[in-house]
């Protein structure tokens, strides 16, 4: 598998050098990589929260965020969310209306710099997802995604914060 190429960056997000993905996990240098979360919410205000494959490496069977990702060297985070939508939800997103609603940093709590993407979509849009990625998913309000995480349900703490944060 190829080795993505993935930018340092300073406490003020600010590129400073560029390492191997399998490096930067290995030393555990996550809070100082890039990433890009896509919320994905319907005209009843319910996300559409996908299910991580069981192999899947890291986070297995998790709840997630609807494309989740990290942003390669060289790439803009709204860059890379495009990217992470292609492969992963195989739809072009670079046409609709989409905004960033925010960003969460080591500094405010998160594993990452992440700047939080929405798309609003209707209440029949159907996502032909990754099955290499997921194995389902569910549409839940941000209280039920709360609710789950409250009980222990198995999903990413990023996931309740940014719902926790923005929603």
């Amino acid at each position: 598998m190829h080795d993505e190429l993935l930018d340092i960056v300073n406490e003020q997000d600010q590129v400073i050098a560029t390492i191997a993905r399998s490096q930067a996990y290995s030393e555990k240098r996550l809070h100082q990589l890039r990433a890009v979360w896509l919320v994905i919410k319907n005209q009843e205000g319910k996300f559409w929260i996908p299910q991580r494959s069981a192999d899947k490496e890291s986070n297995p069977n998790m709840l997630d965020g609807s494309t989740v990702g990290h942003v390669s060297s060289g790439e803009t985070y709204e860059q890379a969310m495009v990217r992470e939508v292609a492969e992963e939800l195989n739809f072009d997103i670079s046409g609709m209306q989409y905004c960033s609603i925010g960003k969460l940093t080591p500094q405010t709590g998160s594993v990452s710099f992440i700047e939080i993407f929405e798309l609003q979509v209707p209440n029949d849009f159907v996502i032909d997802y990754n099955k290499n990625d997921f194995s389902g998913f569910y549409w839940l309000t941000s209280q039920e995604i709360l609710q789950k995480f409250d009980e222990g349900y198995q999903m990413r703490k990023t996931l309740a914060a940014i719902m926790k944060k923005f929603y």
